[in-house]
């Protein structure tokens, strides 16, 4: 008994419907990997708001960024190097926000001058104050 060799011509349809439907698979199993959700941690803007005031009446009051963990978490070097804060401005008209992290505008008063910074802060999962 003889078999017939089959050559790439002949197998051309089952092969073309079985790659068909691998990449039907592939494409409708890759959709369904978005994720509707905007912002990947939810931004509480008046908590936001609230925190910077708090962390920069505790820097000018001579805490430390210490003092506020673990309720805020502060990675501002001028702070933790000793700088002493005299008074600051919070620019509410400058503030913008990307959906995780408020940036917000502060002017600060030091004895030997002056700086406008704008920290990035979030609120979710934790309170984090950062300079830009």
């Amino acid at each position: 008994m003889t078999y017939p060799v089959l050559q790439p011509a002949d197998r051309g349809l089952p092969f073309l419907r079985r790659i068909n439907l691998i990449l039907c698979i592939l494409i409708f199993s890759i959709a369904g990997c978005g994720s509707s959700e905007t912002a990947p941690y939810p931004l509480d803007q008046e908590l936001a708001r609230a925190s910077v005031e708090k962390a920069m009446q505790a820097w000018v009051d001579g805490k430390t960024p210490k003092d506020l963990k673990p309720e805020i978490i502060i990675g501002d070097s001028g702070w933790e190097q000793g700088r002493k804060l005299v008074s600051f401005e919070v620019i509410h008209e400058e503030e913008t926000s990307d959906g995780s992290n408020l940036h917000i505008r502060v002017m600060r008063k030091f004895d030997s001058g002056e700086s406008k910074v704008t920290y990035i802060v979030g609120t979710s999962p934790v309170i984090t104050i950062f300079p830009q």
